[in-house]
């Protein structure tokens, strides 16, 4: 039991035990009567309501406001760096080649989906059962999240944490761990989708399209934060959070940030897709944008879930009925 709801319960207790006190009308005590003697306090989940009995005033407080400690961004960002070297160890050194990728669970198309005609399956199926592992060839979905977990280079992981580390940390501590991670999981998960379905002959690692996510969904909530906090301190404070995120995004379109020479745009785009949509969802709106429609909050929230869900729903038919996958 936390120390916030020990504390509260010895308020009751406290008052309770005041309050069945005997006393007599014709003797005044000086005594001073605890201010919560008068009250009540009610637990319903992680809220305590405090009903004054002299008042009619109802103080809610709420447990679920306290910040979290970053977990998942430190745990992550220890698991990238310990699968680096297990790819340094398979590969026998440091310059990792694509079929390294491939054996470690990179991105490529002809893993995740069955050649299109039956005369390149006759052709290269052996060979790509060969380097993609016999396990569940040629539908290995497990593709799509693998990839965010692996990265090219010392450089390429750097340059992703550092931003991963920024955005990860201010998201997690106000949003919780869970949901941090669910979180993380999407954007990564968009971000292969999207370069699966743009790029399909190409191998593709990093957990690019997570960041893109992560910084997306944060200069979303901060500029919605200067709308919904009235502390100009605070909104000083959120403006220059901002700073601090946006220049990866300017620079990564523009300049090969991890100087890689290779750059994955589509997986870049699918994650800031989805940290906006995500945001949308998760994000406290500010009252001129809510106030417009009758329950506005949760409409947008239930347009911003739709479009989640039609987005996965029409990228994934898209990628698997649709689009044909060729070996060169």
């Amino acid at each position: 039991m936390s120390t916030f709801t020990k504390t509260m319960w010895t308020k009751i207790r406290d008052g309770f035990e005041s309050s069945m006190k005997p006393s007599t009308s014709n003797t005044t005590s000086n005594t001073s009567v605890p201010p919560y003697a008068s009250r009540t306090y009610t637990f319903n989940g992680d809220v305590i309501m405090e009903l004054d009995r002299n008042e009619p005033t109802t103080h809610i407080t709420s447990s679920s406001g306290q910040k979290h400690r970053p977990l998942f961004t430190v745990g992550v960002g220890v698991f990238d760096l310990i699968m680096l070297i297990i790819m340094y160890i398979v590969q026998g050194g440091t310059d990792l080649k694509s079929d390294t990728w491939i054996k470690m669970g990179g991105k490529y198309a002809p893993c995740m989906k069955a050649l299109s005609t039956k005369a390149q399956r006759d052709s290269f199926n052996s060979g790509l059962k060969s380097r993609c592992h016999a396990f569940l060839f040629p539908y290995q979905i497990y593709r799509f999240f693998t990839p965010m977990f692996l990265h090219g280079g010392v450089t390429h992981l750097l340059n992703n944490l550092v931003y991963q580390a920024l955005a990860g940390s201010l998201i997690e501590v106000k949003y919780g761990t869970k949901t941090f991670a669910i979180c993380y999981i999407l954007f990564g998960f968009s971000g292969n989708v999207m370069s699966a379905l743009v790029r399909p002959e190409t191998v593709s690692v990093g957990a690019s399209g997570a960041v893109y996510g992560l910084l997306f969904f944060c200069i979303i909530d901060n500029t919605l934060r200067i709308f919904t906090i009235k502390n100009l301190q605070d909104k000083i404070i959120q403006f220059l959070i901002m700073l601090l995120v946006i220049p990866y995004f300017v620079m990564s379109v523009f300049l090969d940030v991890d100087f890689s020479g290779r750059i994955d745009h589509a997986a870049h785009g699918g994650g800031a897709l989805m940290g906006i949509l995500v945001a949308i969802y998760l994000c406290e709106m500010p009252e001129f944008i809510t106030k417009r429609v009758t329950n506005g909050a949760r409409r947008i929230q239930f347009i911003a879930l739709v479009a989640i869900v039609g987005y996965f729903f029409i990228s994934l038919f898209v990628f698997y009925f649709l689009r044909p996958i060729r070996m060169k």
